[in-house]
This record gives C-alpha cells, sequence and structure tokens, in this order.
C-alpha cells in the first residue's frame, strides 16, 4: 500500500530550485522503504516525479527512479510515481 506522507517525517533536503520546481505530494510504502514526490516545473508547468530508497551510504534516503517531463497532469505523474514505487518495493 502507498500513502500519502509529511516530508519531514524523513531525512530528505530540500529542492535545490525552489523557484523552478515544487514538491507538490509525497509518498510511501507500507514500511517507508520506498519514497516519493511528485514534482510541478514552475516554468513549463509540467510534472514529473522522483523515487527514493533508503542509503546505504549515509542515513536517509537517495533517488532510485525518475520520470522525467512532461507528464501534462498531476494525475498522470502520480500513477507513473506509484507504479514505480511497487516495482522498487517488489509488490505490484
Amino acid at each position: 500500500m502507498i500513502r500519502q506522507v509529511d516530508k519531514s517525517r524523513f531525512n530528505i533536503p530540500m529542492s535545490s530550485h525552489p523557484d523552478r520546481h515544487r514538491e507538490l505530494m509525497w509518498y510511501a510504502t507500507e514500511d517507508d522503504a520506498v519514497l516519493g514526490v511528485v514534482i510541478l516545473d514552475l516554468v513549463d508547468k509540467d510534472y514529473s516525479w522522483a523515487a527514493l530508497t533508503q542509503s546505504d551510504q549515509a542515513a536517509g534516503y537517495t533517488t532510485a527512479d525518475m520520470g522525467q517531463s512532461p507528464l501534462p497532469t498531476e494525475d498522470d505523474a502520480t500513477a507513473a510515481l506509484h507504479d514505480a514505487m511497487r516495482s522498487i518495493s517488489g509488490k505490484s
């Protein structure tokens, strides 16, 4: 199961380009092993996503997969993100 979460619960740095990208929604698998975020490109007005897994190098999470723009709607980006999160976690 994938659920919406508050990013502040996890060790995740802020976006390096807050004037260009906005993090819209954060998600996690039941065990918090895989996190995901839907991102709005404020310049191009399209969507992308990133899936993260716990880092084996340091505390926190690292990017495991990304869906590049352009995804035309937030729903498209969310569906693609959830598919990727299920794939990474090994759950269909």
